[in-house]
């Protein structure tokens, strides 16, 4: 009887020593810094440069990449990016290498204000800024502007189209806040890690301006990025402005909400093309061949 009680209290005791080690693996795992940020060179639309801004490409996955499973409160960055989406899904074009932002480095307009490249062929979709500040006249992809502590900040692009398409309806996102951290390299080179978020604070006070109507939208409503639709209204080029504000933007979240709705059943539509129903039709009834019934085909 003594040696089954011993037995018991034995089997009672690895037990919970195993729970303990069960326990301890999962905080570490939790505790890991799996969502790490990666950095790279910055692209201008037509190549890449070694100035040591990431490239601002998406996980795999399509996920949101954070600084760390152990932090809980971002905090507003003073360097940091966006990088604007422009898309005609009528035509299945879009364009994804726009960036502006703000970076704490010396002479930031001079560095990381990028020249934008001539349009490729006849059908096009772009967005540049025009002959920002601080830089040659010209149309150029990147523009970052030198951070400014407690002040507002803007910056005023252009979605540009061919002639052909002066009436096409565009999609017009972002991707969230590229938050960027500095280091230097081997080769003592200014570097930069980043991680993309649609929580950070900073992204509450952005907004979008459509100058030519007066509409606007919050950037983000609720950690989600919005979507502007709009028509080219007949012409090759719509300005708008992204606006950073000292303070929460402002605006009923209803409006920004409508918008991406409009956006997204836009989108919907556009994957509907009349064309592709009718070859579709036309394959299924060939008439360079006899009709084929049942018979036939056990003989």
């Amino acid at each position: 009887m003594f040696v089954k009680k011993e037995i018991l209290a034995v089997l009672a005791l690895v037990l919970v020593l195993a729970g303990c080690s069960d326990t301890g693996s999962k905080d570490v795992y939790n505790g890991g810094a799996s969502g790490e940020a990666r950095s790279g060179d910055a692209s201008s639309g037509g190549g890449s440069r070694d100035d040591g801004v990431s490239n601002g490409e998406d996980d795999a996955n399509g996920g949101t990449q954070g600084p760390g499973k152990n932090a809980v409160v971002e905090v507003k960055p003073s360097n940091w990016y966006i990088r604007l989406v422009a898309e005609d899904p009528a035509r299945g074009m879009k364009t994804a290498s726009t960036q502006l932002g703000e970076l704490e480095e010396r002479k930031t307009v001079e560095k990381h204000t990028l020249k934008a490249m001539t349009p490729f062929g006849r059908t096009f979709l772009d967005v540049i800024f025009r002959d920002p500040a601080g830089v040659e006249e010209g149309d150029y992809k990147v523009n970052f502007h030198q951070y400014q502590e407690g002040s507002e900040d803007s910056w005023s692009f252009t979605v540009r189209t061919d002639s052909d398409n002066t009436h096409a309806d565009i999609l017009l996102t972002w991707r969230g806040l590229y938050v960027l951290t500095p280091y230097i390299d081997e080769q003592n080179r200014q570097r930069y890690r980043e991680y993309r978020s649609t929580s950070n604070p900073l992204i509450k006070n952005m907004k979008l301006v459509d100058t030519g109507t007066g509409q606007e939208i919050a950037a983000a409503v609720d950690g989600k990025v919005q979507t502007y639709a709009f028509n080219m209204n007949g012409q090759t080029e719509r300005t708008f402005q992204w606006v950073v504000k000292t303070e929460a933007v402002n605006i009923p979240a209803e409006v920004s909400k409508l918008s991406t709705m409009q956006a997204h059943a836009m989108k919907k539509d556009a994957t509907i093309d009349p064309e592709k129903i009718k070859a579709k039709k036309a394959e299924m009834f060939d008439l360079t061949k006899p009709p084929m019934m049942k018979e036939d085909m056990h003989r």
